[in-house]
């Protein structure tokens, strides 16, 4: 298990629950990679008292994780009551199916590909806990929070995670909305003694100063990839490289489509000192 500075444990180790606050409890999953970091985190809900629990994000198509997950969520609740994704990539979508199969819940997110019922903002009332959705797009289109304002608690999917910044997945993903998201994330945070239960990495304590810093930095790299094309640099491949390297090849695919994301954001608003072929 990852430690803390203080010796707080702040994640893992995989497989093993462990209950985060009075409503949710935390399974990361054994699929690391240099995409995931330590795994995809899943998550169970529960209202203390009440009948019914939600999984939120199964994760991949592991046996043994999702075996788990639902032993996990029928413990306390004893019946599931819903399934929700905060967006269809594998890593957090791959094994809502089977999960459905075991529980007989419904698949609830933000595209018809992946749910039995598509949500966008709103309340849900899910064996007594109140659950607000709340549309963040950017790292994808399909980007969905959670949150519990019984505790001020979000769960963020891809548009906060505990380690580093997120990818932006152009085409699909845009800067101009994980702006606007992160904005509202921070806004909706703002009192009490809020906590980002995020899709990667651990915890995040501090939300309104992880935010203000995530807007910043968005700025900063924005800015980076406008002196990468001032400075000649004319493909994604040499303002990734610029801006990244060295990295781990395996995940070019996702840094260049952060890139071009940057490029878009920045071609729209004629912000690029000449012309750079963003797609293809």
């Amino acid at each position: 298990m990852t430690q803390g500075q203080d010796g707080a444990a702040l994640i893992g180790p995989a497989g093993v629950p462990r209950q985060v606050t009075a409503r949710v409890t935390w399974l990361l999953a054994p699929n690391p990679s240099p995409m995931t970091f330590d795994g995809t985190n899943s998550w169970v809900l529960h209202e203390p008292g009440r009948r019914g629990s939600v999984i939120v994000d199964p994760g991949p198509d592991d046996p043994g994780h999702l075996s788990a997950l639902v032993e996990l969520a029928l413990d306390q609740g004893g019946r599931v009551d819903a399934i929700l994704l905060t967006h269809g990539h594998p890593d957090h979508s791959a094994g809502v199916r089977e999960t459905a199969r075991k529980t007989g819940a419904r698949v609830f997110g933000a595209s018809s590909r992946w749910c039995d019922q598509v949500i966008g903002g709103g309340t849900l009332d899910l064996g007594g806990l109140r659950v607000d959705v709340i549309p963040t797009p950017g790292h994808s289109s399909d980007s969905l929070s959670f949150h519990l304002p019984a505790e001020q608690s979000m769960l963020t999917g891809d548009t906060v995670i505990g380690r580093s910044a997120p990818a932006i997945m152009h085409p699909d993903g845009r800067v101009d909305q994980m702006i606007d998201s992160l904005e509202l994330i921070k806004k909706l945070l703002a009192s009490g003694e809020p906590l980002i239960l995020p899709g990667h990495g651990p915890l995040v304590t501090d939300p309104g100063g992880v935010l203000a810093f995530a807007l910043t930095a968005r700025e900063s790299r924005l800015n980076q990839v406008e002196e990468a094309v001032r400075d000649g640099h004319e493909t994604v491949g040499a303002i990734a490289d610029r801006l990244y390297g060295p990295f781990d090849e395996r995940i070019r695919r996702m840094i260049e489509a952060t890139v071009r994301a940057h490029l878009r954001y920045l071609h729209d608003r004629r912000r690029l000192s000449r012309p750079v072929q963003i797609d293809g």
